[in-house]
């Protein structure tokens, strides 16, 4: 993953758990590198290694942990450097989990290494959304749930994010649903 995750786990754990929680995670890892690159590519061993020390630090689980890292990714990147990103829809959450697949590609553009997920949203009769989220990575399901749930309370559209399936041998995808309250 590049620079610019590993440097929101950090803002995450400050955010919600204060800076001393952060530098004594930090301290906790022998290798640690003290500051990464935005735009450069790490391995995932790097990320997850980050994600591992934090929540055995902070004494939370996994799911919780990414979940809090997805909301805050919206917070951070619609007041941030993708601002411009969220500011050209205006048609609500649909429409911008709908163009998610297009903004990965404009930000690939720029990121050669990325290697972003997609995602196939349908609207619903009875007006809830139906994600189909396609990855080359293993559990990271409870950020996507933090993502779309941050992604709603963006828009103010509170609603209550569902994860209905986990991919399989047999499914290529996770699904989610989204209820509108």
């Amino acid at each position: 993953m590049y620079g610019m995750v590993n440097k929101f786990i950090s803002t995450t754990v400050i955010n919600r758990y204060g800076e001393q929680a952060w530098n004594e995670i930090k301290q906790s890892l022998d290798d640690y590198e003290s500051s990464f690159i935005e735009m450069q590519p790490y391995s995932d061993d790097v990320t997850f290694g980050l994600v591992g020390a934090s929540i055995t630090y902070l004494g939370v689980d996994l799911a919780t942990f990414l979940r809090q890292m997805g909301e805050d990714w919206v917070k951070e990147t619609s007041q941030g450097s993708y601002h411009s990103m969220y500011s050209l829809v205006s048609g609500g959450a649909f429409e911008f989990l709908s163009n998610l697949n297009n903004m990965h590609q404009v930000i690939s553009a720029q990121l050669k290494e990325l290697v972003p997920p997609s995602f196939l949203c349908e609207k619903n009769d009875d007006g809830s959304i139906t994600i189909h989220y396609y990855s080359s990575r293993e559990g990271l399901e409870p950020f996507v749930e933090g993502l779309l749930i941050g992604v709603c309370n963006y828009f103010e559209e509170p609603a209550a994010v569902t994860q209905v399936k986990t991919k399989d041998e047999d499914t290529p995808f996770s699904t989610f649903r989204i209820n509108f309250v």
